[in-house]
């Protein structure tokens, strides 16, 4: 790259890094070396560094005629864009410039908490700008309940460029002035398609740091969830300590757990005298140095997301003392102190904060979780912000294309229906998922082999395995076909007894066994739990086999007991999936609806006027019952409305199809119908849906008890009427 001569005062480092960077724009691809520099030092190009949560243009900038509306190009970092109160916006300007007007001397003395950032100042955050972006500080307008402003979220490089210079490198080079005009066409694209909930989604995005997280980010699905705590538990194990809390910030149907992101711009590490945490380029994980940690707690209070804790390791009273996390240390020598060791005096406290497992081959919490509810994803896939036509525009602007899908941006569902994400995503961990399907296969064929059998017995007795073994042993026909025969008491009855008790003690076990070590060590928790699904469903399945389909005498209470158990097992896994359903998902999802049935009316108000039919009666029912109606009754009539929907769909296609309407609009009112009612029967639930919850395990834990008592007595009796 060949850097034009220019005066000796104008070739200061800073114009020529301005000038390097603004060769490195795509934008500016064409444009000759001489006509780029001098655009540099007349100051119509200008780059400018902003450090994390400082405004990069305000209302009051754009006013200032100095400074004036300018064109503004992201070269490295994050800008962002926000409705803020007018307040807010003086008070953290003012901040601002006292700030830059400090001597480094001041800077150092200020208090290492840091106010909290702009993105959760803000009142509603609007846009993301990211490498290659174009803004136009021109768009500032003062609004009646708050000012727009352009914000850094981390460390920011920006290349700021006058009107007056654009239009003049316009009139010389036509192909830079339709480079800017699509540009603008994209990003304007972009935004206007950012409405309603996908406007909540994109404010969460930036609000919450996801924007700036690492490579993954981790996140709890809650349609799979089963609040076992599995995940925290394995993790205090391993580290004395927790490093992670479920319970985070949840969108939809996703909880963004409470723990380390890894954050582009890791804000923890600089106030750090110590050099005890630090950013391992090779793993790309934060990392801290438990040996030369002195406990000052700076890095935690710089941390915006509270993601890293101080631990007590002196004073077994203070509630932040872990007793394994002060052993972990003692027992690698990581709280020695004196001459020669990481640190001179004893340490009080000591940082732990989540590092990814970086040291292990798995990772403790995602390991630890049997549904597979826990997982790690990309953040840019996930909540996909952009449309990757308008990704590529950012790295080609000649071959922009501002006419993309705007459902490319910002995809509801993985809020509203979840992303069925069940192999642990980017995390590092060890899962079997043949194992499940082996056993699953097993006990079905098992099951059917021994079904079969008996019906083969009581229908067509010389077809059966029973006939040909009796005839292997030499007896004739007529008497082979009179011994074949099925009822309780039988060899099939009781092996099917003991593979079936055998299977129900096993399920019965799942609780005990999981929280032991050495069974973790032989499979995995997700396996564990597979195998009680399948034992607790299988159980009962052989038992019902070993009955001989007679429930007449006292031991059928074991057998009432079992199914009890079973049908709570199910209501409790079907509690687990619906009621973080109805209490995270259907806020996001409602709004899509409504915002979807108002387009919909305009075009086809006809129909829209009997999906309101179909609607209001629905909605009043509901309201009624859930206002009227016990937990039971409420529950019970949720199950039974949700069994009526394929009626009610195809009912739905053919009222809709007789509007005139094509056929895609009229499968998308009938489904958004459907799904307004289903999100309205839920709303039933909501109020008793953490009761409900917490309720079934009352019901599944003693019953379990009282089937394995009855199932004992049974089996001694048995065995002793034997002897």
């Amino acid at each position: 790259m060949n850097q034009p001569q220019g005066n000796p005062g104008e070739n200061s480092p800073e114009t020529q890094q301005a000038y390097r960077d603004l060769r490195q724009m795509p934008v500016f691809d064409g444009i000759p070396n001489e006509s780029l520099w001098r655009a540099v030092v007349l100051g119509g190009v200008t780059r400018q560094v902003f450090d994390r949560d400082v405004f990069v243009a305000d209302p009051q900038d754009v006013a200032t005629p100095q400074i004036g509306p300018r064109i503004m190009m992201v070269a490295s970092g994050q800008v962002a864009v926000a409705v803020f109160d007018p307040n807010k916006i003086a008070e953290r300007k003012q901040a601002q410039i006292e700030f830059e007007q400090m001597t480094e001397k001041e800077r150092n003395d200020l208090s290492a908490l840091q106010p909290p950032p702009l993105s959760r100042v803000a009142r509603k955050n609007l846009a993301t700008f990211m490498r290659g972006d174009l803004f136009n500080s021109a768009s500032l307008a003062q609004g009646t309940q708050g000012d727009v402003a352009f914000f850094a979220v981390e460390p920011t490089v920006v290349i700021s460029m006058s009107h007056e210079m654009s239009a003049e490198l316009a009139v010389q080079f036509p192909f830079f002035e339709d480079r800017l005009r699509l540009a603008i066409e994209v990003g304007r694209e972009r935004l206007h398609n950012i409405l309603g909930v996908k406007q909540e989604i994109l404010d969460f995005f930036i609000r919450h740091g996801i924007s700036v997280s690492g490579e993954m980010v981790r996140v709890r699905q809650l349609d799979t969830c089963i609040d076992c705590k599995q995940c925290e538990q394995a993790c205090e194990e391993r580290y004395g300590a927790r490093r992670l809390t479920l319970g985070g910030y949840q969108l939809g149907m996703l909880d963004f757990v409470f723990s380390c992101r890894t954050c582009t711009d890791q804000r923890c590490i600089t106030p750090c005298d110590y050099d005890s945490i630090r950013f391992d380029p090779e793993i790309r994980e934060v990392v801290i140095n438990e040996s030369t940690c002195v406990g000052c707690t700076l890095c935690a209070q710089s941390c915006p997301f509270e993601s890293i804790e101080m631990v007590d390791v002196s004073d077994s009273s203070n509630p932040t003392y872990r007793e394994d996390f002060k052993l972990r240390l003692d027992e690698d020598g990581s709280l020695n102190f004196g001459p020669g060791k990481g640190r001179v005096a004893r340490a009080r406290r000591i940082a732990n904060k989540c590092d990814h497992c970086y040291s292990y081959s798995t990772q403790a919490c995602v390991s630890a979780c049997p549904t597979g509810s826990l997982i790690e994803v990309s953040a840019y896939e996930l909540f996909q912000e952009r449309s990757p036509a308008a990704q590529a525009a950012a790295g080609m602007v000649q071959d922009m294309d501002s006419n993309f899908d705007h459902r490319e941006i910002l995809p509801i569902e993985p809020f509203t229906e979840g992303i069925g994400v069940r192999d642990a995503g980017m995390a590092k961990t060890k899962r079997n998922r043949l194992a499940p399907v082996l056993m699953w296969g097993i006990s079905l064929t098992a099951f059917f082999l021994a079904m079969a059998e008996i019906m083969l017995r009581m229908y067509r007795p010389t077809s059966s395995l029973q006939y040909v073994l009796l005839r292997a042993e030499g007896l004739e026909p007529v008497i082979a076909e009179m011994k074949v025969g099925f009822r309780a008491g039988t060899d099939l009855a009781v092996n099917c007894g003991y593979v079936g008790t055998g299977l129900m003690l096993l399920a019965i076990l799942y609780v005990p066994l999981r929280r032991m070590k050495s069974f973790r060590k032989i499979a995995s928790n997700t396996m564990w739990f597979d195998f009680h699904l399948m034992s607790g469903t299988m159980g009962p399945a052989f038992i019902v086999l070993h009955t001989g389909f007679k429930l007449d005498n006292w031991v059928s209470a074991a057998f009432w007991s079992m199914i009890i158990v079973f049908i709570s097992g199910v209501i409790g896994r079907y509690l687990y999936t619906q009621v973080p359903d109805l209490l995270n998902g259907r806020e996001l999802e409602e709004l899509d609806h409504q915002r979807a049935m108002r387009s919909l009316r305009a075009q086809f108000p006809h129909a829209v006027a009997e999906s309101d039919a179909i609607l209001n009666p629905h909605r009043e029912l509901a309201e009624h019952i859930a206002a009227n109606a016990g937990m039971l009754r409420s529950f019970v009539w949720v199950i039974l409305e949700d069994l009526r929907r394929p009626g009610r769909w195809m009912h739905r296609k053919r009222v809709f199809s007789g509007g005139g309407i094509s056929k895609e609009a009229c499968s998308e009112l009938a489904r958004r119908t459907g799904r307004m009612m289903l999100i309205n029967r839920r709303k039933v639930l909501a109020s008793r849906a953490q009761l409900l919850l917490h309720s079934w395990k009352k019901v599944h834990v003693p019953f379990s008890v009282i089937m394995a008592a009855i199932s004992a007595v049974h089996i001694y009796l048995a065995f002793a009427k034997s002897l």
